[in-house]
């Protein structure tokens, strides 16, 4: 990637501290933005909190945009993880590989055809050992908050601590806190998951909220050895702090905030059908739960992110708001696609040559939902 320079006094705001603000913000300052980050819980406070988080991808033969996306943004994740060196150490995590364990014939036939095809080359997949599944080669487990610190880790880069009231697009655009004070900026990005709908003003915007709970279990002297992280029906990662993760639930239709015995249950369960051997050296029926924490997914209707301009409803499907921008629902992908996003966001707001081609742009448009609607009903308007 080249950087440019942007001119003298160019200054972005991110909303949002988690994975998708904390690579955007540093994609801006890398190409000299000056940057305000506002997130009134810090720093990964959200579903980028968890203790560990996978770096992988789901690979096909098929390049739709859509898979096209995963593979490129798989590769490009793996190039800014090496570029600003991290895992600084074990206990950030490693990037050793991932192996994803077959859980069906048709699973199985997918990643073997990917391969096959050439469409995921060896360089990024790859047969596992087991002859059971795949290895996704680069990739590994890292903790997520400490990735977004070690991002936000700029002199380009303040955080602030505060709550967003509103939005205000403009030249420039601006934001009005809780507190009462405004900023200005050239270019306001939201980077809030599940809050972006009500932040933009656009409640149209085509999010779910995912909630999903994981479950930190007690590593035993077996299960410390594990180097890999695991992927089958859900995933499991080698021991940070003595602990390994073992996730996680998916309920769309579930909103209850607070962890429950029923979900870590589910977690074991499917440890136990997809990998008896591991859930048993972890001690099996006598597996010890330390700990576990519940957090809500961000995921579009097309699971894609949406990132580009905000559109506003008028009667112009591309119309977008002046200086306002949105970079969010990553789903459960957030440390994988949130580095492309943040470098095609950083290209556009600063009008310089996009990392891929008009089909992925088009792709990942937060308009595209209002350009489709159209198509069927012309008349459609969104409804904020």
């Amino acid at each position: 990637m080249t950087e440019t320079a942007a001119p003298a006094c160019q200054h972005a705001i991110v909303i949002g501290a988690g994975l998708a603000g904390a690579t955007t913000a540093r994609a801006l300052a890398e190409r000299n933005w000056q940057v305000t980050v506002v997130d009134p819980r810090g720093v990964a406070a959200g579903a980028s909190g968890n203790l560990a988080g996978v770096v992988y991808s789901t690979a096909s033969p098929h390049l739709t945009p859509q898979n096209r996306f995963y593979k490129e943004s798989y590769r490009h994740a793996l190039r800014w993880l090496h570029r600003y060196g991290f895992p600084a150490s074990d206990q950030d995590g490693q990037l050793n590989g991932v192996i994803q364990h077959f859980v069906n014939d048709k699973q199985r036939d997918k990643f073997t055809a990917a391969m096959d095809s050439g469409a995921w080359p060896a360089d990024l997949l790859r047969p596992a050992p087991d002859g059971n599944g795949v290895e996704l080669v680069g990739g590994g487990y890292l903790r997520p908050n400490r990735w977004c610190q070690h991002l936000l880790d700029h002199p380009g880069i303040t955080l602030l601590r505060e709550s967003v009231a509103s939005l205000h697009e403009g030249t420039p655009a601006s934001v009005m806190l809780d507190n009462g004070s405004q900023l200005h900026a050239n270019a306001v990005v939201v980077c809030a998951a599940g809050a972006s709908q009500q932040l933009s003003g656009q409640a149209w915007l085509p999010l779910k909220h995912i909630r999903g709970q994981v479950s930190y279990c007690q590593a035993t002297e077996a299960s410390r050895q594990w180097q890999q992280a695991q992927c089958h029906g859900g995933y499991l990662t080698p021991a940070l702090d003595d602990l390994h993760c073992v996730g996680a639930t998916f309920n769309l239709h579930d909103s209850q905030p607070r962890p429950t015995d029923a979900d870590d249950a589910d977690n074991l369960a499917q440890l136990k059908h997809h990998l008896p051997e591991h859930w048993q050296a972890l001690g099996g029926e006598a597996i010890v739960i330390q700990d576990r924490r519940v957090a809500f997914r961000c995921q579009s209707l097309d699971f894609l992110p949406l990132c580009g301009p905000l559109p506003v409803a008028t009667e112009n499907p591309h119309r977008s708001a002046t200086g306002l921008y949105l970079n969010v629902a990553h789903g459960s992908r957030g440390i994988t696609g949130t580095p492309l996003c943040a470098d095609l966001l950083a290209d556009q707001i600063g009008g310089q040559p996009l990392p891929v081609d008009a089909q992925l742009v088009d792709a990942l448009d937060p308009s595209r939902f209002i350009v489709r609607k159209r198509k069927k009903q012309p008349e459609w308007k969104p409804c904020n």
